[in-house]
C-alpha cells in the first residue's frame, strides 16, 4: 500500500453536532473541480475515496477531508474465496 496521501480538491465537509448528541456532515462540492479530480483517479469507471476526520477543525469550520484510496489488491495473492470449515461434533482433540 502506498503511503502517499492525495487529497481531493473541490470538496468542503463540515460536521454539525446537535443538542441531542446527533451529528450530520454537510458536504459542499465544486462540481467542475470535483469531476476533474474523479476523472484523474478513476479506474474502470470507479473512484475509491476515503473521508477522514481532521484532528482539529480549520478556521473556516472544515472538519473532514477527502483523500484517494490508493490500495490495490496484490495480484500475487490468491483471490479464492475462503471455504467454510465445519467442526466434527465427536472430535476429542478440543483444548477444553
Amino acid at each position: 500500500m502506498e503511503n502517499e496521501k492525495k487529497c481531493v480538491n473541490g470538496v468542503v465537509i463540515k460536521e454539525k453536532t446537535f443538542d441531542n448528541g446527533g451529528t450530520q456532515l454537510k458536504m459542499s462540492v465544486k462540481v467542475e473541480d470535483f469531476i476533474a479530480e474523479l476523472k484523474a483517479v478513476e479506474d474502470k469507471g470507479w473512484a475509491n475515496l476515503i473521508i477522514s476526520k481532521r484532528k482539529e477543525a480549520s478556521d473556516t469550520g472544515v472538519t473532514h477531508y477527502v483523500k484517494v484510496d490508493t490500495w490495490k489488491p496484490d495480484p500475487n495473492k490468491s483471490s479464492a474465496k475462503p471455504q467454510m470449515v465445519t467442526a466434527d461434533s465427536k472430535s476429542d482433540d478440543l483444548p477444553f
